[in-house]
């Protein structure tokens, strides 16, 4: 079995006369941070000159330290009036969709274009009836969460 020699970041190898080498270096976009092993951490300044004898250490960059923000308080009625504001676009965005739709021109008989007529304004009624559902079941959870009840068991 042949023996081929290890491939790491840091080494060097020769192989058909060309050169291949591999240092880490730091994206260009982002500050560069230095992570160091937890056993070299507690190290002092005056060990942490020492140059080491082996591979240099591996520098990573650090993701940019994120928080979520905390609640946003905000009166009942402003929330009342957002969500109510919402649905009823919504119920009238349905309304204006349905009648786009039904004063295009349907080519056929009679019965055909009364048929067409009808799976149309089912659709945009069916729309139009979740659109009110999901607008109590927003307005419910609001009045619950002003309760402090935020889920149900």
């Amino acid at each position: 079995m042949p023996q081929y020699p290890v491939f790491s970041p840091f080494s060097e190898v020769k192989e058909n006369e060309l050169e291949v080498t591999q240092k880490l270096v730091p994206p260009p976009s982002r500050p560069f941070y230095v992570v160091k092993a937890p056993a070299r951490a507690k190290e002092g300044p005056a060990q942490a000159k020492e140059v080491p004898q082996g591979p240099p250490e591996h520098h990573f960059p650090l993701q940019p330290f994120r928080q979520t923000p905390g609640p946003i308080m905000a009166s009942q009625t402003y929330l009342r009036t957002l969500v109510l504001e919402r649905w009823d676009a919504e119920i009238r965005r349905c309304d204006d969709a349905c009648k786009a739709q039904l004063t295009e021109r349907v080519p056929g008989p009679l019965t055909y274009q009364t048929l067409i007529r009808e799976l149309i304004i089912g659709r945009w009624c069916a729309e139009k009836q979740r659109c009110q559902e999901a607008r109590k079941v927003q307005l419910l959870e609001l009045l619950l969460a002003a309760h402090g009840i935020t889920s149900l068991v």
